[in-house]
């Protein structure tokens, strides 16, 4: 009996060993295949996150994902697909999707719980909406450096899959496996059974289980081993269970209770003994070496002590299927290391380098050119951005990101980006040179903004005119906004305007050489046309086919009718819409040059024209004008008929018998003048004199034709005016020696052939040489002495007076500061030509300056003006005598007496001095008329208080009449003649007084 208990006792320790055993070999099945599950899970994890690394390379371009996902695809063999998601989950674009329908996941648990977390999620059992297939979805959401969301990631693995992968471990026979998701509804399970995928565990698995193993009956009486793991331990995400068919063991052992019991029941202590022993070595120490190798295998090792060969039979097939699951979990791992290997590859492939740091910048290993010679962190980076760095490393933590650019030269962009190493206090320092994609963007924005603010209009179109863009100018001028315009032809801008060759040819240049350029009519939105300069370019792909056209133009429709009107403003005249100068010298010169008839020029004056203008205002003469242009008109309505400046008509007649009808032309002038102008209220009577000149004979050219009737006409009004006069060669010959003049002049000017010389002005009371008036002289190399009045009306004429009195001012000026060297303060007077005055360009503002710079006081200088200055005196002129006697200068009136001698030209010149003109001189000592008339001015000027000077003093008698009537000078030959400065000066030096009888 004690024997037996004693078998009872070693059976019963036996079978307990066995359910240990059994328990202990499910929970290690458990763990392996919850290991095998948890590295797959990781390996997921991996994958988005290398993807996140890469935010530059997920761009979604039409809902077509980038092509890292698509590689990230191929070296994932258990994600079924692969997403990109926006805030609002929103599927952005998928690697596989069943339609084009847009899908949003914002419901799903997954994409709450990684927005809420902002980490790695795991989803639930569901279907999902882009491959209509079980799924559990995996997200990453993705974050920029100042933590804005950017995107998620998502990442799909299909159950049917799942539960084949589960079909591939070697598990023993009998085993189930299930995985369950957090709603514990079932997701993948082995055997495989697809119908069972989604329901919940409790309907076919007990509640209520552990992380140990658990012995439990089933229904049908059979005893297995229960097990439940958890995966992804951050949230529970995943639960998996395990169940080991545990009967057939027991059955064994009750079998063998049987067979001792039975057979050895006489030799129990022997058996006792032997059962103890084989139950140590049979059973014990294999469980020992089998938990041992279980341990080396948790931390990836495989034990080489355990030899399944070496273990008991009942063992054998255990210990095989261990062996067998070890190598399987560990070729995993290498499957996985490899896996994690072509990642890096792949980013090594990338153009980046890169340094592993810790939290003391420290290099800890580098990789890529860039980085390749630094030892230090602060060889790589600008102070400021080196310390922007070690303080984000001294706070590193797993979501530490930053990014950042600089420039290691001038020429060169670098970002940088400091990457946190997960659960490990060290950082990654990516470097990438950016410069081609800093100047490519810089190159897009300034075409971007050139294309947008230009003031020129353009169209982008297909290579068969349909617009594909239009830029904002292009809306401002036609009126189409850019969405009226798209996909349409061009030939919507159209105005019918152009014929159908004139686009033929447009085209037919466009398809041979690739452009056309020219004017164009089109017609804006409202309908209202405009005027275009289009370039048309054409864009070629490849191929050398044409890709795109693009073509620009600018509005010239303003452009054009302003040339109209400069045009007709520069060639008619604004009053009378008649051709003016430049329209006739146009008309003439081609005229002259076709030679193929002979050309008449009628130049028309109008008699004393100015008297209208000064009696009714120029409101009236303007009308007037107006008037005569159109009775012009009405007299040869198909002449060239032009207005050329004032009261100045042209008429240009071309027939070979000119000189005949240009003579009846005249005479119905004439005649239609003697009609008065109606104006108004008013009757206007006015003659014209005429001009008459013809080409070739009276000249080749316009100016030439132009001046000969001039001319003529001149001559018409010294007949009388209201006449007319044919050029002759009388005329010709006044003309040319009016030409050798001219040419005489200029030369004399550029030759220095004018000379000053000085007459002196004697005081009648002391007969000191008070003053002296500067005389111009030309001493012509052939013809001698030249009389001023010969050359100054001609001078004045052609503005050369300018040139000359700039000259006698030059040399009076000399002549004063040789004066002052001598002791003397002479006054000189210089004649100024109302045309110095009148001139627009006037150079007497400069005299001034000039006398300044010498130190000569301006008072020393008397200009001396005529009363034919003060009968025209506008008001340019009354400003610049102002200013002269402003600056100190004085004035003179010249030969008062000869013209109106008007006292209010004394009044308004102001004037210093009146000088009594020769012909009243002459007379004085003969002519009690001349000396009361000389008396009368000089007594006038007194009481004015101006001076009096007497020209042509040539007797004693006339000295002694003109002090006795109380003159001040006198001036003449009596006294002397006008000297040159050498003998003026030796005057001066030897006598400053004259000596009179």
């Amino acid at each position: 009996m004690p024997c037996l208990i004693i078998i009872l006792f070693l059976l019963c320790e036996q079978r307990q060993q066995a359910l240990t055993q059994q328990s202990q070999q499910a929970l290690y099945y458990a763990k392996q295949v919850a290991a095998i599950q948890q590295v797959e899970l990781a390996d997921t994890e991996q994958v988005l996150q290398q993807l996140s690394t890469r935010i530059d390379h997920l761009t979604v371009e039409h809902g077509k994902c980038p092509p890292l996902l698509y590689h990230a695809m191929l070296l994932s063999p258990n994600l079924a697909n692969l997403g990109i998601v926006d805030a609002q989950g929103n599927v952005l674009c998928t690697t596989h999707q069943a339609d084009q329908r847009e899908i949003n996941i914002a419901d799903r648990s997954y994409f709450k719980v990684a927005m809420r977390t902002a980490q790695f999620s795991i989803g639930e059992y569901q279907i999902d909406r882009s491959m209509q297939r079980a799924t559990v979805n995996f997200a990453l959401p993705i974050y920029d450096d100042q933590q804005q969301f950017l995107f998620m990631l998502v990442a799909v693995k299909g159950l049917t899959h799942w539960s084949q992968t589960l079909a591939k471990l070697p598990l023993p026979v009998g085993t189930r496996v299930m995985i369950a998701d957090a709603k514990a509804q079932i997701i993948a399970q082995y055997p495989a059974a697809n119908a069972e995928l989604g329901r919940a565990v409790s309907s076919s698995w007990p509640s209520n289980l552990s992380t140990h193993a658990t012995l439990l009956k089933t229904p049908e009486g059979n005893r297995l081993v229960y097990v439940k793991q958890s995966l992804n331990n951050s949230n529970r995400a995943l639960q998996i269970y395990f169940s080991f068919d545990f009967e057939s063991q027991l059955s064994s052992i009750d079998k063998r209770f049987a067979l001792f019991l039975g057979v050895f029941f006489a030799l129990v202590c022997i058996l006792f003994w032997q059962t103890h022993w084989q139950l140590k070595q049979q059973l014990l120490k294999p469980l020992g070496a089998l938990k041992h190798a279980i341990a080396k295998l948790e931390s990836g090792k495989q034990d080489s002590r355990f030899d399944a060969t070496k273990v008991p039979s009942e063992f054998e097939h255990i210990a095989e299927r261990f062996a067998h699951m070890a190598q399987t979990r560990l070729a995993a791992e290498d499957n996985a290391n490899h896996r994690l290997a072509v990642v890096k590859a792949l980013i090594n492939a990338l153009p980046d380098s890169y340094v592993r740091l810790d939290q003391q910048a420290q290099i800890l290993s580098r990789y890529g050119d860039y980085t390749d010679k630094a030892q230090t962190l602060r060889e790589l980076l600008p102070e400021h951005i080196y310390k922007r760095i070690r303080a984000e490393l001294a706070l590193l933590n797993d979501k530490t990101y930053v990014q950042l650019e600089f420039s290691p030269t001038s020429n060169q962009v670098v970002e940088c980006r400091l990457c946190a190493i997960e659960s490990h206090p060290q950082a990654l320092l990516i470097f990438r040179d950016i410069s081609q994609r800093k100047h490519q963007e810089e190159a897009l924005n300034l075409a971007a903004l050139v294309y947008n603010n230009s003031s020129e209009c353009m169209i982008i179109t297909d290579a068969n005119g349909f617009i594909l863009d239009v830029n904002l100018a292009f809306t401002r001028v036609t009126g189409y906004s850019r969405s009226e315009v798209l996909g349409k032809s061009t030939a919507m801008l159209g105005s019918g305007q152009h014929d159908r060759s004139f686009y033929e040819l447009m085209w037919q240049q466009l398809n041979e050489h690739g452009r056309w350029q020219g004017e164009i009519v089109n017609r804006k939105k409202n309908g209202e046309l405009y005027t275009e300069w289009l370039t048309i370019d054409s864009v070629y792909d490849s191929n050398r086919e044409i890709y795109r056209r693009v073509a620009i133009f600018t509005d010239i429709t303003e452009v054009k009718r302003k040339d109209a009107l400069i045009w007709k403003q520069a060639h008619f005249d604004e009053l009378t819409d008649l051709h003016n100068r430049v329209g006739l010298k146009k008309h003439l010169k081609k005229q002259v040059a076709s030679g193929q008839q002979q050309t008449a020029v009628l130049l028309l004056d109008l008699d004393n024209f100015k008297d209208i203008n000064d009696t009714l205002g120029h409101y009236y003469g303007d009308l007037l004008l107006k008037l005569v242009a159109q009775r012009l008109k009405s007299i040869a309505p198909h002449a060239f008929l032009s207005r050329i400046g004032g009261d100045e008509f042209v008429f240009v007649l071309e027939d070979d018998e000119h000189k005949a009808k240009c003579k009846a032309l005249a005479a119905q002038i004439q005649s239609a003048f003697k009609q008065p102008f109606e104006i108004k209220d008013e009757q206007c009577h006015i003659t014209a004199s005429i001009g008459i000149a013809t080409a070739p004979t009276d000249g080749n050219g316009a100016e030439a034709l132009l001046k000969a009737a001039d001319q003529a006409m001149y001559r018409a009004k010294q007949q009388g005016r209201n006449g007319y006069v044919i050029f002759d060669d009388t005329l010709r010959k006044v003309a040319e020696s009016r030409m050798q003049m001219l040419k005489g002049i200029r030369a004399a000017l550029h030759k220095n052939q004018f000379e000053m010389h000085y007459q002196p002005i004697v005081s009648l009371d002391d007969n000191r040489v008070a003053k002296a008036e500067a005389l111009i002289r030309w001493r012509h190399p052939e013809q001698g002495m030249v009389s001023p009045a010969e050359f100054i009306p001609l001078a004045e004429e052609t503005q050369l007076i300018h040139h000359i009195g700039d000259l006698a001012f030059a040399q009076s000026v000399d002549t004063l500061t040789q004066l002052q060297h001598l002791g003397h303060t002479t006054q000189i007077s210089i004649n100024v030509s109302p045309v110095q005055f009148a001139a627009k360009n006037c150079t007497l503002a400069s005299w001034s300056d000039k006398l300044t710079t010498l130190a000569i006081p301006a008072e020393h200088v008397v200009l001396e003006v005529t009363e034919g200055m003060m009968m025209h005196n506008d008001s340019r002129t009354k400003q610049r005598v102002e200013r002269l006697k402003q600056q100190g200068f004085q004035f003179a009136l010249d030969d008062f007496g000869t013209g109106y001698s008007s006292l209010a030209y004394l009044k308004q010149l102001d004037c210093h001095f009146v000088k009594i003109d020769k012909r009243f001189v002459d007379g004085i000592a003969t002519n009690a008329d001349d000396l009361t008339l000389c008396e009368t001015i000089i007594l006038m000027a007194h009481r004015l208080g101006l001076k009096v000077i007497a020209e042509g003093v040539e007797t004693a008698t006339q000295h002694q009449l003109l002090k006795q009537a109380g003159c001040d000078f006198g001036q003449g030959y009596y006294y002397s003649k006008p000297l040159p400065q050498r003998e003026f000066l030796t005057l001066m030096t030897e006598k400053s007084h004259i000596t009179v009888a």
